[in-house]
């Protein structure tokens, strides 16, 4: 489920099956990023630049103010930098929001930036600048870690995706939107959330593999069914051989493609062999007229030379030659060897010679009429003898084959004697190629017939051997698609269900402390269909009675119900933000969800922080009242849209405001001032430790789990106070050298020390000094 890419590996040729790996009996979380602050000017209801800064660790804080003070401003200012839009506005009306996103006093300079302190890492912004004139849309967004280069957008922080997925920032206005869409819209929220979107791009992965990967094997059936009706309407000797091989199953392919190739048939042998004939090539007619008129002539010039006197001639000069090697043998002349009566002198020996070199030119010429007779009778006999011979050919009719056969036949039979090869040249070899020509027409006639009626077989034997070769390597693997779907199909509602599990009992469990006194319970939630049919469910009881929890809640029953299922959504153990915005939560809650409320911000504050925007001052007076620790801010707005944040209450400092009302108290006795009030001092400085120890090691980029384990590992006053003071200084200094620098140091954490368990007297300057050291180690941040 994991990509395409991861798909295609699983199935590749020579793959072997993955399994996902067992989780690990404890999961790392991902590093996480704090809200430090955020930083507005020219936005919304904010004009000259006004910082809000939060203490990044766990922990609860209450940023409050009128309607119109600004404090929304930069819940917005938080949303927009993260998301690029507000989904307060976005289902408002885009005009409105386009119209009035400007500060309307200061409008210039205009930006937005957020800083985050992260774990493991070091402070990372982001933000968003507008030129002086610009559009909304023409927001230049940023992200930046320190130390490191400005990037353009934010998606280099890698949060795109969680940003959708956990949304860790809910306005009034979504937590209404949530339930009040169709039950296809939760599901979606949610199946982001579960990653229900892996297991619905499985199957949609699986079906178009299977798909692609089933499309020879149709192809292939289509091409079979279609074959077959072509084959039965042959007359062709191979369609009954091919019906037989395609009745098999799986059909031999080997066996259909030699059928094809001809290898295997008869017929297809006689298509070869007409084509033979149709391709023989005869005596050239024209070369053979042309070389009966040489040897024609030749003759006529080798009669004309050999006369009767010519082979006295050649005889007498052949006697003469000798008579002149006898003169030459003897040096004296001597008396004709022949007559016996003249004397072979040298003057008859230089007349001799003389009549010698006129008889060779008359042999010359004779000698070379005889060897082109010879020549040109032996391209003749050649000629006549390389007439193909054709024989007949089973299963094939040729009319015109014993015309021909009868003049290759008459051409066979060469005369003995040179004189008569002109004439026969000229009588047989145009009847021989006449008759060839015939025959070669008709063998092409007859071949392209047979041809006709067995091609369009042939062709579409081809292609479906073709898909159907490619359909049989394809099924192993179309058969595990096909076993993977289906088990995708038939397990996706029980891995949705297993991925819900936790979600839906964090939101029971969050609903059981908002609920308060409704008597509505949530008993199930659960995502049922697919696609088109996909819905969110959610079954509760009214009084015992089973029923739709959405159709029976009110307004604030509805809105503390999305909530609960957001709250387990945006604190999810994936998401990379360590922090939950809230935009006016409490809005729509009676009095008596409250209480309940807070109780869920306490649980998740133990490692989350946890920011909430309010006009209401319900939640501050909660918090106070029942001692919880929290940073309270308020946001004031003056004429000219100038912003100002103070902080309302401060957990040390609120400490150091009990211990002076405890002083000021008359009606308590010394003894209960003087065992109640150390623990007050002790309080108050360890509660400005902690503040100050968490502020500091996440704006180091320490991880929380590392944090939690040294603030948990110390036991004493002492302890917290060094924890902060080797935090700043990187090394252990002493406590005791610490409190010497100041006396008021001294004075309060003995106090708070050996106060807290020997009781000891408090004054109004000791509280005085307490409020003096808080102020200190708040400062180290």
């Amino acid at each position: 489920m994991d990509s395409e890419e991861s798909l295609t590996a699983q199935l590749g040729e020579g793959a072997l099956a993955q399994h996902r790996p067992e989780p690990e009996a404890r999961e790392e979380r991902p590093a996480g990023a704090f809200v430090h602050q955020i930083s507005v000017s020219g936005f919304r209801g904010i004009g000259a630049e006004a910082t809000l800064k939060i203490t990044p660790f766990p922990g609860i804080t209450v940023v409050s103010g009128r309607n119109g003070s600004g404090k929304s401003s930069f819940a917005e200012a938080l949303e927009f930098a993260l998301t690029g839009q507000s989904y307060r506005w976005r289902n408002k009306g885009a005009k409105l929001w386009q119209d009035n996103w400007r500060n309307l006093h200061s409008p210039d300079p205009c930006s937005v930036s957020v800083e985050f302190a992260v774990e493991d890492s070091t402070t990372t912004s982001i933000g968003a600048e507008w030129a002086a004139g610009a559009e909304l849309g023409d927001a230049k967004h940023w992200s930046q870690v320190m130390r490191e280069k400005q990037q353009e957008g934010v998606s280099a922080l890698g949060w795109t995706n969680a940003i959708e997925i956990h949304r860790p920032i809910l306005s009034y206005d979504e937590i209404g939107g949530l339930l009040d869409q169709e039950p296809s819209k939760l599901y979606d929220a949610l199946a982001k959330l579960l990653a229900l979107d892996e297991i619905q791009d499985a199957e949609a992965r699986l079906d178009a593999l299977f798909k692609q990967k089933s499309q020879p094997g149709d192809m292939a059936k289509a091409a079979l069914k279609q074959l077959k009706s072509q084959v039965q309407e042959s007359d062709d000797p191979r369609s009954a051989e091919l019906v037989k091989l395609l009745r098999k199953r799986p059909p031999n392919l080997d066996a259909v493609a030699e059928l094809i190739s001809g290898s295997t048939s008869g017929a297809e042998s006689v298509v070869v062999r007409l084509d033979a004939i149709a391709n023989t090539v005869g005596p050239d007619v024209q070369h053979a007229a042309a070389l009966a008129a040489s040897l024609r002539d030749a003759l006529s010039t080798s009669r004309g030379l050999a006369d009767e006197s010519m082979r006295t001639a050649e005889l007498r000069a052949d006697l003469l030659r000798k008579a002149l090697e006898f003169h030459s043998a003897d040096a004296e002349p001597a008396a004709c060897p022949v007559c016996g009566e003249g004397t072979l002198t040298a003057d008859w020996a230089e007349h001799t010679r003389a009549f010698l070199e006129t008889e060779q030119g008359q042999l010359a010429m004779y000698s070379e009429a005889r060897a082109q007779v010879n020549q040109l009778e032996q391209q003749a006999r050649a000629l006549l003898t390389s007439v193909p011979m054709v024989t007949a050919i089973d299963g094939a009719e040729l009319t015109s084959l014993p015309a021909y056969q009868v003049a290759q036949a008459a051409a066979a039979q060469i005369p003995h004697t040179v004189e008569g090869l002109p004439s026969y040249l000229e009588s047989t070899i145009p009847a021989v190629q006449a008759s060839l020509d015939t025959l070669r027409t008709e063998a092409t006639e007859l071949s392209a017939a047979l041809r006709d009626s067995w091609a369009p077989i042939a062709t579409a034997t081809l292609a479906w051997l073709g898909l159907e070769r490619d359909a049989q390597q394809s099924t192993e693997l179309v058969d595990r698609i096909s076993k993977a779907r289906n088990w995708v199909r038939n397990h996706s509602g029980e891995l949705r269900n297993e991925r819900l599990r936790p979600i839906s009992e964090g939101a029971r469990a969050i609903w059981s402390q908002l609920r308060q006194e409704s008597n509505v319970e949530i008993s199930d939630i659960a995502l049922e269909g697919s696609r088109n049919r996909r819905r969110a469910v959610l079954q509760g009881t009214v009084d015992g009675q089973e029923t739709s929890a959405l159709s029976v809640m009110s307004q604030g029953e509805l809105h503390a119900l999305a909530l609960a299922l957001f709250l387990p959504r945006a604190t999810a153990a994936p998401s990379p933000f360590r922090f939950v915005v809230l935009d006016d939560p409490i809005q729509a809650m009676d009095p008596a969800k409250i209480d309940g409320f807070l109780n869920v911000l306490t649980g998740i504050a133990k490692n989350r922080q946890v920011i909430v925007f309010s006009h209401d001052d319900r939640l501050p007076t909660a918090i106070r009242q029942r001692s919880i620790p929290a940073q309270l801010l308020e946001v004031r707005r003056e004429q000219g849209s100038q912003v100002t944040v103070k902080f309302a209450d401060v957990p040390a400092r609120r400490f150091v405001d009990d211990a002076r009302a405890l002083v000021s108290d008359r009606t308590l006795s010394d003894d209960v001032r003087r065992q109640v009030l150390p623990g007050f001092f002790r309080f108050a400085i360890e509660a400005a430790a902690r503040q100050a120890f968490y502020t500091q090691r996440s704006l180091h980029g320490d991880k929380q789990i590392e944090t939690e384990e040294l603030w948990h590992g110390a036991t004493t006053t002492a302890d917290y106070i060094s924890l902060v003071l080797e935090t700043m200084a990187g090394t252990t200094p002493s406590v005791t050298s610490w409190c010497k620098l100041r006396p008021h140091r001294g004075t309060s954490v003995g106090i708070a020390t050996r106060g807290f368990h020997h009781g000891a007297h408090v004054s109004h300057a000791d509280v005085n000094d307490l409020k003096s050291t808080v102020d200190d180690i708040l400062a180290t941040r």
